[in-house]
């Protein structure tokens, strides 16, 4: 068989990947080949439909050919099926094409690159896993009910025997196939003394919990099976869904081996691999919610250094306008003054005195403008704002969840009070960056507290067509020196501050239609406050 990508070219490890995929699955179909229904082969443990769903989505559907060379091969090589040439290869057909419908099903759900990545794909993988299963496993009974090769009272059986099993080795083999880059990517961001440590408490829990289940507990006691939860999930709290995927098919094996080697009954059997299938179930959803978890607290960590990479962005624009407007002046007064010494050079010796004066004027300017010029700093610009409907009271959250580490590392609590959800037209970046400047001067404020409860309130109401934002802090307010220069450039009481922060708050919020003020500043704190008008 030989793959051809979209570029035409051909790919020469086609055949190889059909022959690696084609020996596993005979391999796999040999060694399940425990408790197997008379002629027909379904045994109770069947992780081959694993691998051939797995290289359908991994590798393309042009391999769908493969599953069906795979099952004749396997029925060949293994002899578990005993019927007629013709039936066989009926019933391999509708297992190949069942489970490549099953696959397309599943493409929605799972991607190769990054396996599950939430509760919502584990379920519904679960999900129509079960379902697709089942309809497979009808269709193939039924088929054999119809050849005669099945006597119509062991429909149930058959259907019951192929569900129990192919389900059984998708859910253990099949997430690990999915998720082996991640849990590889994950061994190699451990160090190694946690390695030994996680895997060792795994290994001693799993010995413990099979012993205890085929050693110890009473043969009817089936609660004790349980105990075999105990390593999954310490697997899947401590490294989320492609561990614990791989401890659930580790638990499965040894499971298995046991059963074999101990001569289980089919009933037996049946019932532990029910078990099985809870086990698996408990397992991959805990770990996709951890997974999850990691997923959200990431995001959440890459949003608030993008939040301050525009607030850094946007700073280097209001200290480069301040700029503008602080060298002006005295490039103006350079001009005036080279204008008089070009004059005064023209009026004789008796101007000399006047034009070293002059001189030294301009030289006082050019050092003014260039302690100006000190200040600017090299930025990257984030392009055009765009502007979409924005929920205040929703970016307010946002905010004061990204700032909640920085407000408890300085005591303070943050408190958002929405009295109104209605929405904005403006750029979500921007406004969000008007609420970390104020939210942030008021934690640094409340912080300064020395007694008592330190707090930043964030209130959004509606008066008529304008959504209003208060913040309000309870520190020792400002310096009345400060707070009559509060929106000036370089305004700042804070000994690193660039005093910029309200200056460009007030300039993003006029841009927007609107306005910002302090309403007040005392020895109780300061409040400030902006209204910005409603949409439509």
């Amino acid at each position: 068989m030989v793959e051809t990508n979209a570029k035409g070219w051909r790919d020469p490890s086609a055949p190889l990947v059909v022959c690696a995929y084609v020996v596993a699955y005979v391999i796999l179909d040999r060694i399940s080949l425990l408790q197997a229904l008379p002629k027909i082969g379904f045994t109770l443990w069947n992780p081959p439909p694993a691998c051939s769903l797995a290289l359908l989505l991994i590798k393309g559907f042009r391999f769908a050919p493969a599953l069906y060379v795979a099952a004749v091969l396997g029925d060949v090589l293994n002899g578990a099926v005993s019927i007629w040439v013709a039936p066989a290869l009926v019933l391999d057909a509708i297992i190949a094409t069942g489970y490549t419908g099953l696959a397309l099903l599943l493409k929605a759900f799972v991607q190769p690159a990054r396996g599950f990545q939430t509760v919502r794909n584990i379920g519904c993988f679960l999900g129509v896993t079960a379902i697709g299963v089942l309809a497979i496993a009808c269709a193939a009974s039924g088929a054999l009910v119809s050849m005669n090769v099945l006597p119509a009272k062991q429909f149930t059986d058959s259907v019951r025997y192929f569900w129990v099993g192919d389900v059984t080795g998708i859910v253990a083999l099949f997430p690990v196939l999915m998720s082996a880059p991640l849990a590889w990517r994950r061994w190699q961001e451990l160090p190694k003394r946690d390695r030994i440590i996680d895997l060792g408490i795994f290994t001693v829990g799993l010995i413990f919990a099979l012993f205890v289940v085929f050693a110890v507990a009473p043969p009817d006691e089936d609660q004790f099976f349980y105990l075999l939860l105990l390593p999954v999930i310490w697997i899947g709290l401590r490294h989320g869904l492609a561990w614990c995927a791989a401890a659930i098919l580790l638990e499965q094996l040894a499971l298995v081996a046991l059963i074999g080697l101990l001569a289980y009954p089919a009933s037996d059997f049946a019932e532990f691999q029910i078990f099985s299938i809870t086990l698996a179930i408990a397992g991959l959803m805990l770990g996709a919610v951890v997974t999850e978890r990691h997923g959200a607290e990431l995001k959440l960590r890459q949003q608030q250094a993008e939040l301050g990479r525009v607030t850094s962005l946007a700073t280097a624009g209001a200290l480069g306008s301040a700029i503008v407007h602080e060298i002006s002046q005295p490039l103006a007064t350079l001009a005036t003054y080279a204008h008089v010494c070009a004059g005064l050079s023209k009026m004789g010796p008796g101007s000399d005195d006047l034009l070293t004066k002059t001189l030294g004027k301009i030289e006082n300017e050019a050092l003014r403008a260039g302690e100006i010029v000190e200040r600017l700093r090299a930025f990257f610009t984030k392009g055009e704002p765009r502007l979409a409907p924005v929920a205040l009271a929703d970016a307010a959250r946002t905010v004061a969840h990204a700032l909640v580490d920085e407000a408890q590392a300085n005591g303070v609590e943050i408190r958002v009070e929405s009295l109104s959800e209605t929405a904005i037209s403006a750029d979500r970046v921007q406004v969000e960056q008007i609420l970390v400047n104020l939210v942030r001067n008021g934690i640094e404020a409340a912080a300064e507290r020395s007694t008592g409860e330190k707090q930043v309130k964030v209130r959004i109401s509606q008066m008529r067509d304008e959504i209003c934002v208060d913040v309000v802090d309870n520190g020792p307010g400002l310096a009345q020196e400060i707070a009559d220069r509060l929106f000036e450039p370089f305004t700042t009481s804070k000994p690193r501050g660039m005093g910029l922060g309200l200056l460009l708050s007030r300039q993003i919020v006029e841009a927007h239609g609107g306005r910002l003020w302090c309403e007040r500043t005392s020895a109780n704190g300061a409040h400030f406050a902006f209204r910005l008008p409603v949409i439509g």
